[in-house]
């Protein structure tokens, strides 16, 4: 209930912030890798992302909008389990999201700060020895936080680190993504 309600406020906030901005909708791609940064992980995996946003300029130095990204082969964790043999855990972790940019500079490179909400959703499979089992993970709201820098062609940078608690452990991930604004 609380997710749902989460998603509903924050397009309630996209539609409103539609009727105040001042361009059409910038639309762009988004890729990049991604690495684990979950609680009590006894190592990091990471893994190529790609992703796309819709934002909104609702002033000259604010966008906000809607985002996904996604890890293409998710975390891969593998440990040797003696005599069961090798056990591979892999977790995928999709967000969807609102964000909100701030343009710190103007020119021909604008570095921006980055914060958002978002619903983090997938599901863990532990492959033993041959067999294959897919677990249920809870989806949860996260929050996200980074910055990066955009030229004047579209073309943009970033960095986002985030933050997802679930009721087992944290899911936080951080992600480094390049992209480009296909419709601005």
């Amino acid at each position: 209930m609380k997710i749902r309600t989460g998603i509903v406020l924050c397009v309630i906030l996209l539609i409103a912030v539609a009727g105040f901005a001042q361009t059409k909708p910038i639309v762009s791609g988004l890729a990049g890798y991604t690495m684990s940064a979950f609680e009590g992980q006894g190592s990091a995996a990471g893994t190529l992302a790609l992703g796309a946003s819709v934002g909104l300029k609702a002033t000259p130095a604010l966008e906000v909008g809607g985002e996904f990204v996604y890890p293409i082969s998710g975390y891969k964790f593998e440990e040797d389990a003696g005599i069961f043999g090798k056990v591979t855990t892999t977790i995928n972790q999709m967000l969807i999201g609102a964000y909100g940019k701030y343009f710190v500079g103007t020119g021909n490179l604008k570095p921006f700060l980055k914060a958002g909400l978002g619903y983090y959703t997938g599901k863990p499979k532990v492959e033993m020895s041959g067999d294959s089992e897919t677990a249920e993970l809870k989806s949860a709201v996260g929050f996200n936080f980074g910055g990066g820098v955009q030229t004047e062609k579209g073309l943009f940078a970033m960095f986002t680190y985030n933050i997802v608690k679930r009721e087992s452990a944290g899911y936080n991930c951080w992600s480094v993504l390049v992209g480009y604004q296909i419709v601005k």
